[in-house]
């Protein structure tokens, strides 16, 4: 497993690269949140869409929570980009052993309250339109052996539309998940499921 290792060097230029990109590639970025709460750590869940998903989560961290930032990542992807690993990326790997040592090392994240750790259990990039969320089952094991009490457990979604602009805009909607005792994989996706569908509605009734 790699842990991350923040550098001012690597979290400027991360910043840097998403901002410029999203400068170029998108007319406008939205955000739109009910999250007020900044006092306890932070474990944060997004559709896991696209190519700009941790750039969009250290976006997001950057403008609401400015905690410091941490985002699993697939080793295999890690490794050739290992610059990420600067700015806060940790790796976890499909092997039951690799798995649990880093689940441990997320959650021992989780208990300091200047900590945001990101994960998209999905385990991999889904369509945006996929209705379907399917949940790999180590954010259970991860949330049955953490005090809910102590951290913040935030869902968020990221939605495209181009309107009548050649770029596309971007809009975040951001939420506390419902609170729920001991939350089995399924009935974390979902939870997260709905959460999705009332973000769409939402969209399509306020944007068009």
């Amino acid at each position: 497993m790699i842990p991350s290792r923040h550098t001012r060097f690597g979290i400027i230029t991360v910043r840097w690269m998403y901002r410029t990109l999203f400068r170029i590639f998108f007319r406008k970025v939205h955000i739109i949140s009910t999250v007020g709460e900044k006092d306890r750590a932070i474990l944060l869940i997004g559709n896991h869409f696209s190519w700009w998903d941790g750039f969009i989560a250290e976006h997001l961290n950057a403008k609401v929570f400015r905690k410091k930032f941490h985002i699993m990542m697939l080793e295999e992807e890690l490794r050739p980009r290992m610059f990420l690993n600067r700015a806060g990326a940790f790796s976890i790997s499909k092997g039951k052993r690799d798995i649990l040592e880093s689940l441990r090392y997320a959650s021992d994240l989780l208990k300091d309250d200047n900590n945001m750790v990101v994960m998209y259990p999905q385990g991999k990039i889904n369509s945006i339109y996929q209705k379907d969320t399917v949940f790999e089952r180590g954010i259970t094991h991860m949330l049955h052996h953490l005090t809910k009490e102590k951290f913040h457990l935030l869902f968020y979604a990221a939605l495209v539309d181009y309107h009548s602009h050649p770029r596309p805009s971007l809009w975040l909607y951001l939420d506390h998940a419902p609170e729920v005792p001991g939350p089995e994989a399924e009935t974390l996706a979902g939870q997260y499921a709905a959460f999705m569908d009332e973000c769409i509605r939402q969209h399509i009734e306020n944007t068009f």
